[in-house]
């Protein structure tokens, strides 16, 4: 598979981005403080729902994209 077959899933996108912030939440110290650790389980119930949309939208295999 292609990186540019494997960019086209909405799924591997979000989960790029995701670890884009979670990086972004270890090393960066204006990062740290935007966020407070009491919201990490609403972020997290997001993160689900957003999972699930994304693979109840997702149809065809990216070897097919």
């Amino acid at each position: 598979m292609t990186m540019k077959k494997l960019f086209k899933s909405k799924t591997i996108n979000f989960a790029a981005i995701l670890g884009g912030f979670g990086a972004a939440q270890t090393t960066m110290e204006g990062v740290q403080a935007f966020v407070d650790p009491a919201l990490y389980g609403w972020i997290t119930m997001i993160v689900a729902v957003v999972v699930g949309a994304l693979r109840k939208v997702t149809t065809q295999p990216l070897s097919e994209k």
